[in-house]
């Protein structure tokens, strides 16, 4: 399925209540979102090939991406899920776990040649399932720390459905609150990061069930968005937050609140009819969770470089970047793409189209 059209789809029934959604990427509603996707990914990205020595960019900002991912995921959870709970996980498991693995071995033919066979396969098996490998090393893919929140969110939202599509936002914001802020017994956490989620689930009930904030209009969702925007990189001078504290409560208030404020003010926008219509735009939102796999790929190979054959320059990070976008749109015509509407007929998943659409 392409993206580039237009998709009127999606008819969702709720007990007792009949809600019609309907979605024209580049001219109706969540078309900003998937513009906030594209915008994560790169930043993330840019961010990581600026880490490397050669490169010497400060970009600490572009972290923050996974702010706005998380956000994102919350309130797009709350505005789909309004369908049956019944192939919920599963429809989340087929759309990030899949394409994980392949990115995973991909990174393993790549990166393991050189190690002996028995550090190989354990590196690997560990990765597979987001695990930390040997001697404390991350997994291949070294952002799988941030997927075990999503799938972790995913399951904590279907046990919320448990109490049906209306009450489950409410649920499950109630829930991620307790399990951000909570230090039970025996268990690790507090884990503050989950909180982000719920941000994205409060921007979902405030711009979609509380009334007054209809009335909003475009300048006012395009204040927001750039508040927010302008907030990432202030922030943490007025948080003290920094980078090594990358788990904390000091991140959420940094990056994930302003997160939230950019995506009630792209919905608002939207609403208003100031939509993202650039359809290589949109198509780098298609693309932004194969970005996200991927690029980690490139880091690791352009890390293993001689340091004298290794370019110098911000020009080395901004080249990494256009051709790991451009092999991540590959990647997600030929591979993913395809692979998500098999799996999606496998599962006789009617509401296919706007998975394919949305994270």
């Amino acid at each position: 399925m392409m993206i580039l059209g237009s998709l009127d789809l999606i008819h969702a029934e709720r007990p007792g209540v009949a809600v019609t959604l309907t979605l024209k990427l580049g001219n109706g509603m969540l078309a900003n979102l998937q513009a906030l996707r594209a915008l994560a990914a790169i930043a993330v990205v840019v961010f990581h090939f600026g880490l490397m020595p050669p490169t010497s960019l400060s970009f600490t900002s572009g972290a923050a991406g996974v702010d706005l991912f998380f956000v994102l995921s919350g309130f797009i959870i709350a505005y789909s899920s309004s369908r049956d709970a019944q192939h919920f996980l599963a429809r989340r498991f087929i759309r990030i776990v899949p394409a994980y693995w392949i990115a995973t071995i991909i990174a393993a033919l790549l990166t393991l040649q050189n190690m002996a066979w028995s550090d190989t396969t354990g590196w690997l098996f560990q990765s597979l399932f987001y695990l930390p490998g040997p001697q404390g090393r991350p997994a291949l893919i070294f952002v799988a720390w941030t997927l075990v929140y999503e799938l972790a969110f995913y399951l904590l939202y279907w046990l919320a459905l448990r109490a049906g599509p209306n009450r489950a936002p409410v649920v499950a914001l109630i829930l991620l609150l307790i399990i951000a802020s909570a230090r039970l017994p025996n268990l690790p956490g507090p884990w503050p990061l989950f909180s982000e989620f719920a941000i994205g689930i409060g921007a979902y009930l405030i711009t979609e069930r509380f009334g007054p904030s209809r009335q909003l209009k475009g300048p006012a969702g395009l204040l927001m968005i750039s508040a927010g925007l302008a907030l990432l990189p202030i922030s943490p001078f007025l948080t003290g937050y920094g980078p090594d504290d990358y788990q904390s409560w000091a991140r959420v208030f940094t990056w994930g609140l302003p997160a939230g404020f950019i995506v009630m003010g792209a919905v608002i926008a939207e609403r208003s009819g100031v939509a993202v219509t650039n359809r290589v735009v949109l198509m780098l939102g298609a693309a932004s969770y194969a970005i996200y796999l991927l690029h980690p790929i490139a880091v690791g190979q352009l890390l293993q470089l001689p340091p004298n054959a290794q370019p110098a320059s911000w020009l080395v990070c901004l080249g990494a970047t256009i051709l790991i976008v451009a092999l991540s749109v590959a990647f997600h015509l030929v591979v993913e793409a395809p692979m998500l509407r098999m799996l999606r007929r496998f599962l006789g998943d009617r509401q296919q189209m706007q998975d394919e659409v949305f994270r």
